[in-house]
């Protein structure tokens, strides 16, 4: 009964740790998330390149410098404004042919995330996310449905009680006394 029991303890222990490997495997840091796009060209469409982006946190302003190849109208609103509905402020620009110009507007973070949507003539909608979350460690709480939640917690009561059948297992010898 004992070895049994000892079969079933190291059972539990090889699922917890097959089960938290992938997530120890994922990158958590609580480092801020590197920005891709911060310091390298990206093209937009077949007119526009992003040049550079940048977030200066202590006066909430967004820095996006782009270039043109044709002459267009460019737009540059505030993505964190979007989940706060209504209208939005957008700041725009006519730039010609080669010409280079750097827009700031300020920017609302929203949870811990700051981006600028920017529109062009050929891109109604293009994403620049300039700041991701930092993760404070309960982010996966937030992350799970609640049918992942309900299922984890079971499975966290499961490994409890095996763990407790186990100790009153061993503290008797192997076999259960039966009260009288």
């Amino acid at each position: 009964m004992r070895f049994r029991a000892s079969i079933a303890l190291g059972a539990a222990v090889l699922l917890l740790l097959l089960a938290t490997a992938p997530a120890l495997a994922a990158d958590n840091s609580t480092q801020p998330m590197p920005i891709a796009n911060q310091t390298q060209t990206e093209r937009i469409d077949e007119n526009t390149v992003l040049l550079h982006s940048e977030y200066s946190a202590t006066d909430d302003v967004a820095r996006i410098t782009l270039r043109s190849e044709s002459l267009q109208t460019i737009l540059v609103s505030d993505a964190g404004r979007f989940t706060q509905g209504g209208k939005i402020p957008v700041r725009g620009d006519v730039l010609r042919p080669g010409e280079t110009a750097t827009i700031e507007l300020p920017v609302t973070e929203v949870d811990g995330y700051v981006g600028v949507a920017i529109s062009t003539d050929a891109t109604p909608m293009y994403a620049e996310i300039l700041q991701q979350p930092t993760g404070d460690g309960l982010d996966i709480l937030k992350a799970l449905s609640s049918l992942q939640a309900w299922l984890a917690g079971a499975f966290v009561a499961f490994v409890w009680f095996a763990i407790a059948g186990w100790q009153v297992l061993r503290r008797e010898g192997g076999r259960p006394e039966v009260a009288s």
